[in-house]
């Protein structure tokens, strides 16, 4: 049987993914980790087959399967794995499209992890000495509400780096109308200012880890955006 866990919330479907693979070895089943981008037809052959011949049952977990670029590579491992009879975790880092969950197997199980829309208005809101930090704050706070505080710091990190991406005239995989509104949102800060806030951020992250916070992580949060 095959499951996806898909959506841009990568923190909540990494915790889904962790419960399974947790309830999988408590049925003593092997896991078979494979990295789509390193995957070929042989070595994903090979998986599914040692399932047949050993008689052991087996997890597969592949990661990031419909991420990678549109080829016939990337066509022929989707295939493999929906006319495969393993069982098999499908991890996705985007949500799935309508058209690819209806290419997989009707009995096959979807998680879905969105990232919440009070998240996406904060993010895209932020500016350099806005007036606003209340409107600022109140949209953080939705956000931690509606997600984890490292979820949210995971994202605010993500918007700095593609923001200094934009604003060095750096390649921004993503949409064209993504890389519009990035662009827009980048003349609102100097380089030098949003260099400065990565290093904020990448501080409070090393705090965390050596546990040398004295506030927990939505209060490092607040401070970071009412010292923006």
């Amino acid at each position: 049987m095959i499951t996806v866990i898909h959506g841009d919330n990568q923190v909540a479907s990494r915790e889904k993914l962790t419960q399974l693979l947790q309830e999988a070895l408590q049925k003593n089943l092997e896991i078979i980790n494979l990295e789509a981008e390193k995957l070929d037809r042989l070595q994903l052959e090979t998986a599914l087959l040692s399932n047949q011949l050993f008689g052991q049952d087996k997890l597969l977990v592949i990661d990031a399967l419909h991420s990678l670029l549109k080829s016939a590579k990337k066509e022929e491992l989707i295939k493999l794995v929906i006319n495969a009879s393993s069982d098999i975790i499908l991890w996705e880092k985007k949500s799935l499209g309508k058209l690819e969950l209806k290419k997989l197997p009707t009995n096959a199980t979807s998680f879905e992890y969105k990232s919440s829309k009070q998240l996406w208005t904060f993010l895209d809101s932020l500016q350099s000495g806005s007036a606003n930090k209340n409107k600022l704050l109140q949209l953080l706070h939705q956000s931690c509400d509606s997600e984890s505080s490292e979820f949210v710091f995971l994202m605010l990190a993500r918007q700095v780096r593609l923001l200094i991406q934009v604003r060095e005239g750096g390649l921004v995989k993503l949409a064209p109308f993504m890389i519009s509104k990035l662009q827009r949102q980048a003349k609102r800060f100097t380089l030098e200012k949003l260099l400065q806030l990565h290093q904020q951020l990448f501080m409070i992250d090393f705090k965390q880890k050596q546990s040398k916070n004295f506030l927990p992580l939505a209060a490092e949060l607040d401070l970071w955006l009412i010292n923006m």
